[in-house]
């Protein structure tokens, strides 16, 4: 009687459990520890707390964080590694050819071993993750919470689920590559965090000899990272209701589910992709690195690409960690060097895995090495010389929203298109004094000012640049200086996020040089006292200009100009029971300053002295102690 062909095999789906059952057993505990235990001690936490201290917890607010949170960060977590495992015990038949001929022999189609291998580790997963439902339901009822947090245990089986379809289908393609059970798990870790690791490389050696690179964009390619993707782009969020000043907690939600569930849609369109390259297969490979013979060249030269960034950048800074006069020409060209030794060493490495010898150094993969190392050359040199134009590169005024810039620790926000048409002039006499920056770097007694700006465009793409610009190199530093100081840019400075008012006043002091006494002195002020100084002096100086500057360059000018004192005051606001949202303020005083200066010597009789006077005082005290310390005088 002629056998008939299977498309499923129920003892193989059986025997993947049997035979590998610690495996789901261990999936099982750690889930039952993140989720039922842990809950139930959350709640009985905030049940003690509602209780000795009498506040307005929700139960069901918290259930939901805690449950929600576990289903994002341990769902990741759980998914990416028991579905790995699972992964390398359904299909590790592939990486002997014993048992592959074996399998094969079966009255079974391939794709019928595959179904029944997939669909038992996927079932078995789902099994569990409907056990931990069940339990939590229990725990939730314990509690008294179910009719509130059920929804929240739904969107947590929701997940997990997608999780486990969208890591486990991806690691069933990883084995389809792949001949070598050790080679899966570090094509699939590789592969699961190469878009993220590979354009975060690539940005810090561009930034290394490109200039203005900055390291603070957006990863464009971080969505096909889907480890980062999920735990870095989205998250839990809290619904928010005003009740009078106080706002309350109504609930939690996930802002991912379109993430998670394109996620998902992607891990069955990889499982099938498994399935249709397990069926033609050449099965004779098991125990290769790389199964498939077209995917041999893209493998060599991935593996060459990769270790050329990462040992070119990691002896870079090795050899160089101590040395900073290294720039342009003579760094790319250390950069470089580093880099096709790393090239070297992955694309021969890769050589000795397949071919499985080391006598591998023939004249036809020096071949192959030498356009590896032509590319990386091309394109390194092609960086130097802004050969892609992104030095150059300005956004056009019409395009942008708004632009940030950072500067020693100050940071504005401008909107208004003059001033946003005066920073890019600024940007542009940034990048055309390149070189005469460059040739400070590592001056021991040069003025370094770190710049950071941020194009906002309308579209909500950005552009962000940084640069290191030095006082004695060029007047870009004195240009940036008025762009912080311009009307728009104090008034986004001095704005705070709090009204200022007595009731919102947490604290505020004076703190002002004492020439008779040569010391700083604190002068404490009531809510009363620090409202009307703000409201009365300080807003109107502003508005006049005449206050709420800052000065990137300490010259004599500053010296001249700028009192030894400072106010400052902080303000709070209560959101909620124990969270609070605050805010702080701070201004220089300043010759012209009339009404705040009036104020505080009306008030507080402060008659303070300059910037100049209190450094000449002193310096003349730091000079005395010296010549008493030599002198032996006490």
């Amino acid at each position: 009687m002629k056998s008939k062909t299977s498309y499923f095999n129920r003892t193989l789906f059986f025997d993947l459990l049997k035979r590998y059952w610690p495996i789901f057993a261990g999936y099982l505990i750690v889930w039952l520890i993140i989720l039922p235990i842990s809950l139930a001690n959350t709640l009985q936490y905030n049940i003690y707390v509602i209780a000795s201290t009498g506040e307005d917890l929700s139960l069901a607010a918290v259930s939901g964080q805690h449950i929600l949170t576990a289903g994002l960060y341990g769902g990741v977590v759980m998914s990416g590694i028991f579905g790995m495992l699972i992964a390398m015990a359904a299909f590790n038949y592939l990486y002997n050819a014993r048992s592959v001929s074996m399998i094969c022999s079966l009255p079974i189609k391939r794709e019928g071993v595959f179904l029944s291998m997939f669909t038992s580790g996927l079932s078995g997963m789902l099994l569990i993750n409907v056990i931990i439902f069940i339990i939590t339901i229990c725990v939730e009822t314990a509690y008294g919470v179910l009719a509130l947090s059920s929804g929240y245990l739904l969107q947590w089986l929701a997940m997990v689920c997608m999780l486990n379809l969208f890591f486990f289908g991806f690691a069933a393609l990883c084995a389809s590559f792949t001949g070598n059970i050790f080679t899966l798990p570090l094509l699939y870790i590789v592969l699961n965090f190469t878009a993220y690791v590979v354009e975060m490389l690539v940005k810090y050696g561009m930034s290394m000899f490109i200039y203005g690179i900055s390291l603070n964009d957006y990863y464009t390619f971080a969505p096909f990272s889907p480890p980062v993707y999920l735990t870095v782009q989205t998250g839990i969020k809290d619904n928010l209701v005003q009740n009078g000043t106080t706002m309350l907690i109504t609930g939690h939600y996930y802002k991912g589910w379109l993430a998670i569930g394109i996620y998902s849609a992607a891990g069955l369109i990889f499982a099938i992709l498994a399935m249709l390259i397990i069926r033609r297969r050449r099965m004779e490979t098991a125990g290769d690195v790389v199964a498939l013979k077209p995917l041999k060249p893209l493998f060599k030269y991935c593996l060459s690409v990769g270790c050329a960034l990462v040992l070119g950048i990691i002896i870079y800074q090795t050899v160089f960690s101590r040395v900073s006069t290294l720039y342009g020409l003579e760094a790319a060209l250390f950069m470089l060097l580093f880099m096709l030794f790393g090239a070297f060493v992955g694309y021969f490495a890769a050589e000795m895995l397949m071919q499985k010898t080391l006598h591998v150094f023939s004249g036809r993969s020096w071949i192959g090495m030498g356009v590896t190392a032509l590319l990386i050359t091309a394109l390194m040199l092609c960086g130097e010389y802004d050969v892609y134009g992104i030095e150059r590169k300005l956004p056009d005024l019409e395009d942008v929203k708004d632009v940030s810039i950072m500067c020693i620790g100050e940071n504005i926000i401008l909107e208004e298109p003059e001033n946003i048409k005066a920073v890019i002039e600024l940007h542009r006499d940034i990048i055309s004094h390149k070189n005469a920056n460059e040739a400070c770097t590592g001056k021991l007694n040069a003025d370094i000012y770190y710049v950071s700006i941020v194009y906002t465009y309308k579209n909500g793409k950005t552009l962000s640049r940084n640069y290191n610009i030095y006082k004695d190199a060029s007047n870009d530093v004195y240009t940036l200086n008025d762009l912080m100081n311009v009307k728009e840019a104090v008034d986004y400075r001095k704005t705070l996020d709090i009204p200022v008012n007595i009731d919102t006043i947490a604290d505020a002091y004076v703190s002002c040089f004492d020439k008779t006494e040569a010391r700083y002195k604190d002068y404490e002020l009531s809510p009363e006292q620090a409202y009307q100084l703000y409201s009365e002096c300080i807003l109107p100086d502003i508005d006049d200009g005449t206050l709420g500057k800052i000065w990137l360059v300490t010259d004599e000018n500053y010296y001249n100009n700028v009192y030894d004192c400072s106010i400052n005051f902080s303000v709070e606001k209560r959101l909620k029971d124990n969270e609070y949202k605050s805010d702080y303020f701070y201004t220089t005083l300043t010759l012209n300053s009339q009404r705040t200066k009036k104020w505080l010597s009306d008030n507080l009789g402060l008659e303070p002295c300059t910037m100049g006077e209190s450094r000449d005082i002193l310096n003349s005290d730091a000079e005395m102690k010296v010549y008493a310390e030599k002198a032996g005088i006490q």
